[in-house]
């Protein structure tokens, strides 16, 4: 383990050493250059990479204490169930430079709620610290744009951060009167040219998103959750790009399994009805013949009915996606007949309808709810 620190540690120092957040450190030479890179992924929203790192410098250098200070701020501030008051009460601020003592204080700032008196803390730290990366970054606060676009000036060396916001800010027409895309990928452009972490790809596709260039969108969340692709928090967004690229194949599938789902059930074919459902979500329907909603099992498909089908069609089948493309909701019309068993009556079928579909854990699409009534003038099924 000695070994494979001193290797990390090298490479880090040949590659990284313009990039430091903290001027004053105790750390030793290796675990500072760790700490510091640590310190970049978590500006760069990579908190498990930053944890990793973060691991490695005190595992290096046992008085590296700073990097405990790097553990608390990716731990949430949640009185009930957060950690990060937790883990600041095991730092030991005799290990701590007076400039990690100043992040320390403002770290512990963020856990007293109402009681936080941040503004003055902040204050006392900047005016001690004025050339501090760290302690200036962390008084940016959220959505300042000015004070991203100062920091990167101010920090050109430690900015990938910050021009990664101020590519959302040109995305979002906050420097100017509109959006402005082509300035936006020259700001991701920036902070890639000076940290090589999974984020910026991200933050790539979610505006080329914004543009609704969907296929550049998936190409650059694909390289995002390719640095590390199991439980990537970069997968989600992956399989929203790629369902957006294949919507108009989705919605055919999808009105296509509306209408196996419903041949299945009209049918009573349990097993090619259970190929659209979900064992863990129930199905919720409501139907044609306006009595209550109730939970469709298994049991519904096979029970014996007074009547037989003897046609079903449906038709004008409309897909509608949420935006994170994982729901759909279908309407449509539907037409048929059926014959009453004892009375051998023929009654004209006429309804309209809508279902919701939503994506399983593993990828697939489940119907969880449908709702029947009969058109203008139409006739649904009976009352059983």
């Amino acid at each position: 383990m000695k070994k494979l620190i001193i290797i990390i540690s090298t490479f880090f120092s040949l590659n990284l050493t313009a990039q430091k957040w903290i001027n004053d450190s105790n750390c030793d030479s290796q675990s500072y250059e760790i700490l510091n890179e640590a310190i970049n992924h978590l500006a760069n929203l990579e908190h498990l990479t930053a944890f990793g790192m973060a691991k490695a410098a005190k595992m290096s250098d046992s008085g590296c204490e700073c990097a405990k200070l790097v553990l608390a701020a990716i731990s949430t501030t949640n009185a009930d169930l957060g950690s990060r008051k937790d883990k600041l009460d095991l730092v030991n601020i005799q290990l701590l430079s007076p400039e990690e003592k100043a992040w320390y204080e403002l770290l512990l700032e963020t856990t007293r709620g109402e009681e936080s008196t941040w503004d003055n803390t902040y204050s006392s730290a900047i005016k001690k610290f004025p050339k501090s990366p760290i302690i200036n970054w962390v008084g940016v606060g959220g959505g300042n744009w000015d004070g991203y676009m100062d920091f990167s000036k101010k920090f050109p060396k430690n900015a990938s951060a910050a021009y990664n916001m101020i590519a959302y800010g040109y995305a979002y027409g906050e420097y100017g009167d509109s959006p402005d895309f082509e300035a936006a990928h020259d700001a991701i452009s920036k902070s890639r040219a000076l940290h090589d972490g999974p984020n910026a790809l991200d933050s790539k596709a979610e505006i080329a998103a914004m543009e609704g260039d969907f296929q550049k969108a998936f190409n650059s969340q694909f390289k995002a959750r390719d640095y590390a692709y199991f439980a990537s928090p970069y997968d989600f967004n992956l399989r929203k790009y790629w369902r957006t690229v294949n919507k108009e194949n989705l919605s055919n599938y999808l009105k296509q399994a509306q209408k196996d789902l419903q041949k299945a059930i009209t049918d009573g074919n349990l097993e090619e009805y259970k190929k659209y459902v979900s064992d863990d979500i129930d199905l919720v329907t409501g139907d044609s013949n306006l009595g209550d909603f109730y939970v469709y099992t298994d049991d519904d498909v096979t029970r014996d009915r007074n009547f037989t089908w003897d046609s079903f069609d449906l038709n004008d089948i409309e897909v509608h996606f949420i935006p994170d493309m994982t729901m759909a909701i279908l309407t449509f019309y539907a037409k048929g007949s059926y014959t009453f068993i004892e009375t051998k009556e023929n009654v004209k079928y006429s309804t309209r309808a809508s279902s919701v579909w939503v994506v399983a854990d593993d990828g697939s699409w489940k119907s969880v709810h449908s709702n029947w009534a009969p058109s203008e003038g139409g006739i649904g099924i009976p009352k059983q």
